[in-house]
């Protein structure tokens, strides 16, 4: 199973390589690549660990997407590095800066907010199989994401 979910991140990231080509176009406004710690034990059971690695893109707002203040569309992918739970997702993200040229012009901080799904390969429920693996419980989930930065130019 795990071994298809790999083929299939493979896959939808070949497809973006020409859209990542066109990107002078206005097509993609930001590729982010980051490294996330794996499920963090607040309020809950801490099952799994280590290291995920993470890439998202996300793409210029379309003008249908106006009257619902302008998100950017984003598509990404967490890999767990020892084969704990991973998943793609996508959803809309609506960003925004604030204390801007705080110490260079142009720098500031910002926040954003991703609302959208996810959908993983790992298991639903525990099993004996499967004890080392956190139960999701549905194969699609929701995805929410804050974040708050700082942004040098």
């Amino acid at each position: 199973m795990r071994g298809k979910f790999v083929a299939w991140i493979a896959t939808v990231g070949l497809t973006l390589l020409p859209v990542v080509a066109h990107a002078g176009s206005g097509i993609i406004d930001e590729m982010k690549l980051g490294v996330l710690d794996h499920d963090v034990p607040i309020g809950g059971d801490h099952k799994e660990c280590c290291v995920d690695v993470n890439g998202e893109v996300l793409f210029t707002s379309s003008a249908i997407l106006s009257w619902f203040w302008a998100p950017r569309p984003n598509l990404g992918i967490t890999v767990n590095t020892k084969g704990k739970n991973s998943y793609g997702y996508f959803g809309l993200a609506w960003d925004g800066d604030f204390l801007r040229d705080t110490f260079r012009p142009n720098d500031g901080f910002f926040r954003e907010l991703d609302l959208g799904d996810a959908v993983h390969p790992g298991p639903n429920h525990v099993s004996p199989a499967t004890r080392d693996h956190k139960g999701l419980g549905s194969r699609i989930l929701f995805h929410e994401e804050l974040d708050v930065g700082y942004r040098f130019t």
